[in-house]
């Protein structure tokens, strides 16, 4: 590849994150003050923004989740210092700072794996306008949170994963990314797993992850002398088993909606029922139907579904991609399967989903002409654009209005 040839890739990248840095800075701004409070607890689709604000910018705060998040504490809290130090402002308005860097940063990421994926510049701007276009950008890349995070360390992981199928890649790099894939959420080392077993001999690929888990594990010691309360993910957490079999996330059909269509196009938005009366509303969409937000949702959804099918299609008859596709397929379905017995709000992992589901996609313009698969991309992204932003604004609409 020329320097010319990067120049201009870096220059569409660069094109890209700039929108949705705009895009993101606009949604975020209609969010009440409150959600960013205690009583935000559980309000924006069950997240706990006000406990993640507080633990990317105060070391005092509860930081006990790091039972599920290995190690986000000492990697997140010190970035978000240090972007302060250089642009003071308040607690929420520096840890937006740091999430819609993370959102730039994941941009610019999916765009070098449509690259790396063999996709012409045209097919690789267009399925980022999708990624950014999707609902599980827009309510997650918007709020504090670490499914931003974790979803680019799934990204970087695809990475590795697609330029192994250029050039040989080493263990130290089979290493780095198991860590970050392990680094923000326990459950995301399935990515690193599987990583290591399609690139190594089982042996070898043991080895490798033996060794990122215990580099993980090394630093929960000094988090845990920093940060209060901080816990050590690997004596693994019993409040976890609480979450599993709900009823309140329905049938398996809701949740697989949850898992494949709303990270996509957000349904109808609902108010949630709570055990106890919330100063504000709850919002939750696992009940609702897909494509029940708007019309252009409905569309939207009809339009992608045949991306996925077609980009299904399009890397079973890519023998070179064979390789890559056993990464992606072994973690979606770890992520398809854990999900459909854990969790109350499927939406809420969206994030994670993202960039496996995008990924699928792109596949599609190896079975469908190229310029036809990008043009289907755009009109969908332009289609989940009107319709979840529209689904923002009533989101937000809903949360002005406590019980």
């Amino acid at each position: 590849m020329t320097k010319r040839s990067l120049a201009w890739d870096a220059l569409l990248a660069a094109l890209l994150a700039a929108l949705a840095l705009w895009l993101l800075l606009t949604l975020s701004r209609q969010l009440p003050p409150q959600l960013f409070r205690p009583e935000g607890l559980d309000a924006w689709f069950q997240a706990d923004l006000p406990r993640v604000l507080a633990n990317m910018v105060d070391s005092q705060s509860n930081h006990y989740r790091t039972k599920v998040h290995p190690i986000a504490s000492i990697l997140i809290h010190p970035l978000v210092a240090a972007l302060r130090a250089l642009w003071p402002g308040s607690d929420l308005q520096a840890a937006m700072r740091f999430t819609v860097l993370v959102a730039v940063l994941w941009v610019v990421s999916f765009y070098a794996l449509c690259r790396l994926l063999g996709t012409g510049r045209f097919v690789a701007a267009s399925f980022s306008l999708l990624a950014i276009s999707s609902a599980g950008f827009q309510f997650w890349f918007s709020v504090p949170e670490t499914f931003g995070v974790g979803s680019l360390t799934l990204l970087w992981v695809l990475l590795v994963a697609a330029l192994a199928a250029h050039r040989p890649v080493s263990d130290r790099l089979l290493i780095a990314a198991s860590i970050a894939s392990l680094s923000i959420t326990v459950t995301n080392w399935v990515a690193g797993l599987a990583l290591a077993v399609v690139q190594r001999p089982w042996r070898r690929a043991l080895a490798i992850s033996a060794i990122a888990f215990a580099i993980v594990a090394l630093l929960t010691v000094p988090q845990r002398f920093l940060y209060s309360f901080a816990k050590f993910f690997f004596l693994g957490s019993r409040e976890e088993v609480d979450y599993m079999g709900l009823q309140e996330s329905g049938t398996v059909l809701n949740q697989l909606a949850g898992m494949f269509w709303h990270p996509i196009s957000l349904p109808e938005v609902l108010l949630a029922q709570a055990s106890e009366a919330p100063k504000l509303n709850w919002l939750t969409v696992q009940l609702s139907a897909p494509g029940s937000g708007s019309w252009a949702g409905m569309l939207a959804l009809g339009l992608w579904t045949l991306l996925l099918a077609a980009g299904t299609h399009g890397l079973l008859r890519s023998p070179q991609w064979h390789v890559f596709g056993k990464v992606l397929g072994l973690t979606l379905a770890a992520q398809v399967v854990l999900h459909l017995v854990y969790g109350e709000e499927t939406f809420l992992y969206a994030a994670h989903f993202l960039p496996l589901l995008m990924a699928l996609a792109v596949f599609a313009a190896r079975s469908l002409p190229g310029p036809v698969a990008a043009c289907i991309a755009l009109l969908t992204a332009g289609l989940a654009a009107f319709n979840n932003v529209a689904m923002y604004e009533t989101a937000a609409r809903l949360l002005q209005h406590t019980r």
